[in-house]
């Protein structure tokens, strides 16, 4: 979801005509339209006062395949769904997000390095250049795209972040708890012998820090969907 954009998160490479009869690649028994077709846009939904689009969620589809490694062919209609509600969660968060700074080009980048190393290529390298660029064109995402998306994400999360951080704290008795009724009997049952707690103290403590964290993150998102407007304009996304 570009600042910016009027038409809503992120444009597509072809403006997409999602599960109709257009040509393209076939997508959980619908229709995801081959990179730079040429089809009429539309409204799938309104979150508050943003629009959604086909085109918008052809490419978060694009995108979230890309990121897990999803062959176009093999996404569902659960998929699709799964892609609406991101869509919708983050106009959500965006209305929140009133001053929050960009994302710097490092962080892009840093990013981006990350998802090219779970297909095995790396950056300035010619031969993995060649594959990377290769396969975004296979996901029907530009370079360009590709960072519009990337950066709207990790402003999406720097600002989930900043928001939950302060509301999650961790007891040292729920740290000695997780190693005594959870690590330790884990281990134990695999036949190993578990680690001291002093050592792995700190990374139970992470642990439970991201634990909370999800729920609480889940607990706001939960609020702010019963507080904002979300109306459906396509039984597709339902």
């Amino acid at each position: 979801m570009t600042s910016g954009k009027k038409s809503g998160r992120w444009m597509a490479v072809g403006v997409l005509a999602l599960f109709c009869g257009t040509a393209g690649a076939e997508v959980g028994g619908a229709l995801l339209p081959a990179a730079g077709a040429e089809v009429v846009d539309r409204t799938v939904a309104v979150v508050n006062s943003h629009l959604v689009t086909w085109s918008d969620l052809d490419e978060q589809m694009r995108f979230e395949a890309l990121e897990n490694q999803r062959p176009l062919k093999d996404l569902t209609e659960a998929d699709r769904r799964t892609a609406f509600d991101h869509l919708v969660q983050d106009w959500l968060l965006r209305d929140q997000m009133q001053g929050t700074l960009p994302a710097s080009e490092a962080d892009v980048d840093t990013r981006i390095t990350a998802i090219r190393s779970t297909w095995s290529t790396v950056p300035n390298v010619e031969d993995d250049d060649a594959k990377w660029a290769a396969t975004l064109d296979r996901y029907g995402l530009s370079p360009q795209e590709l960072r519009s998306l990337v950066a709207s994400q990790l402003e999406v999360l720097r600002f989930l972040e900043l928001r939950v951080r302060p509301l999650v704290q961790v007891s040292r008795q729920e740290v000695d708890d997780y190693y005594a009724n959870t690590l330790a009997p884990q281990v134990r049952a695999q036949g190993q012998s578990p680690a001291p707690e002093d050592e792995v103290s700190v990374k139970i403590r992470e642990l439970l820090e991201e634990q909370k964290m999800n729920d609480e993150m889940e607990k706001w998102l939960n609020t702010l969907r019963a507080q904002g407007r979300v109306r459906i304009l396509w039984d597709g996304v339902r």
